[in-house]
């Protein structure tokens, strides 16, 4: 029989470890840990969570030495199933419906049948992944479906490599010289084939556009370590891909010559509305297949991110400049994931990284070093532009999140007054704590009943 704090901390770390496995961000998981220890009321307690590394330290007394425990657990990307799952779990045992020995012996059954997602489901994800950032970035038909073909071999080649347990980096060299090579093939067989489109559009979901949008989420809200792990990989991954473009491009260019051109800089095409909507839609909806998502979810985050891509049009077009309209459209579609996190069943920071994917800037960090390497024109503006654009992003979406959030809790904060008017209100009691991906602080997902 566990006691109180060997229970606590038993449940802790089945926690962390599925929430760091399934992406979540150090924020969002220290509150969740927290809000364990507050329900077990045990006081002076202390997370930190890093990349891949959990620490919990307790000290019951002033005077007493601290209790230290490290749980050490490999970082995810996105697993839908895994991180709603787990979010149920803790939201039952802080609510009171489990115990914690019921938690426990949920979670040990959710982190066994929790499956890898199969790799057919993944290839097709990156499939739509290829054809939505084509259909952004004004690719024709020939070029379109060449993206998909491609983008589905890089997946296959790179998880083939990863099989090999070589460095993520090698992996990704490896992906980046398929794409290379794919586009060569599409070239010779159509003339009407766009080289460089296909090139981007079939790596854009190994871009660093997701590391980098989480990073500079991270130092907004002062996670500095994390931050500072994330942009490692936003460096790691884009040199392994721009290695593996480089030298497919240096073995090709002598055989295509002038004939295929592999590099050029490449933006969103917004003159055709319907089919960079379409992209938009694409793009979500693959990234939540690859990630997991099933059925109903999968389609409702495929549409919200073609909204957001049609909202953010409409901005442009009524005069607002990108950054300005993409600022304003994550503003919008962070209010309305922390809106939507009940009827989604997904934390509102989850749901934001699937339908904000179209946005993200990877491809401009990929344009700004690979066209530093060849000596383009305009790699620096691309890399400028793309920093400007994750800390719009981020920027936008905390503050779309935080709005929201607070105008829920006033609500909350005035039925509760109505219901108990000799009790002080406070986010913080156990009774309003509720599982939370959201990834400031001082947010709680509302209370609703």
């Amino acid at each position: 029989m566990l006691s109180t704090e060997q229970a606590a901390y038993k449940l802790a770390f089945l926690i962390a470890d599925a929430l760091i496995r399934s992406g979540s961000g150090s924020a969002s998981t220290t509150k969740s840990l927290l809000s364990i220890f507050q329900k077990t009321e045990m006081p002076n307690v202390t997370v930190s969570v890093s990349l891949g590394q959990v620490t919990i330290s307790h000290q019951e007394e002033p005077d007493d030495a601290p209790s230290t425990r490290i749980l050490e657990s490999e970082p995810g990307t996105l697993d839908i199933g895994l991180r709603t799952e787990t979010g149920e779990v803790l939201e039952a045992f802080v609510m009171n419906q489990l115990s914690i020995d019921e938690a426990i012996r949920k979670m040990e059954e959710v982190t066994a049948t929790s499956r890898v997602i199969g790799h057919r489901l993944t290839a097709t994800g990156f499939a739509m992944f290829g054809v939505g950032f084509a259909l952004i970035l004004g690719g024709g038909l020939v070029t379109t479906l060449s993206s998909a073909l491609v983008a589905a071999a890089v997946y296959a080649v790179y998880a083939l490599v990863v099989r090999t347990q070589a460095p993520a980096i090698f992996s990704l060299a490896a992906g980046g010289f398929t794409a290379v090579m794919g586009a060569c093939v599409s070239g010779l067989f159509f003339s009407t084939s766009q080289p460089a489109v296909c090139i981007v559009a079939s790596l854009a979901a190994w871009l660093a556009g997701i590391a980098a949008y989480s990073a500079v989420h991270d130092v907004i809200t002062g996670w500095y370590i994390s931050a500072s792990g994330r942009i490692l990989d936003v460096v790691t991954s884009t040199a392994g891909l721009v290695a593996g473009v480089t030298l497919g491009i240096h073995l090709m260019q002598p055989i295509f010559g002038e004939d295929m051109n592999f590099i050029e800089h490449l933006e969103m095409d917004d003159t055709r509305w319907g089919l960079s909507v379409l992209g938009a839609v694409l793009v979500s909806a693959g990234f939540a297949l690859a990630s997991g998502g099933r059925g109903w979810k999968l389609g409702a985050l495929g549409v919200f991110g073609g909204l957001v891509m049609l909202f953010m049009l409409s901005l442009t077009t009524a005069g607002i400049s990108s950054f300005g309209a993409i600022l304003i459209a994550s503003i919008a579609a962070g209010a309305v994931c922390v809106v939507l996190t009940r009827a989604l069943n997904m934390a509102s920071n989850a749901s934001l990284m699937v339908v904000l994917l179209p946005l993200f800037p990877g491809m401009l960090v990929y344009q700004g070093v690979l066209g530093t390497i060849f000596g383009m024109d305009g790699a620096g503006e691309s890399l400028l532009d793309a920093t400007i654009t994750a800390f719009c992003l981020s920027m936008g979406a905390i503050l779309g999140q935080y709005l929201a959030s607070e105008a829920l809790w006033a609500s909350r904060r005035k039925q509760f007054t109505h219901k108990y008017p000799d009790r002080a209100f406070r986010k913080e009691m156990a009774d309003e704590e509720n599982f939370s991906d959201i990834m400031v602080p001082i947010f709680s997902k509302p209370f609703t009943q």
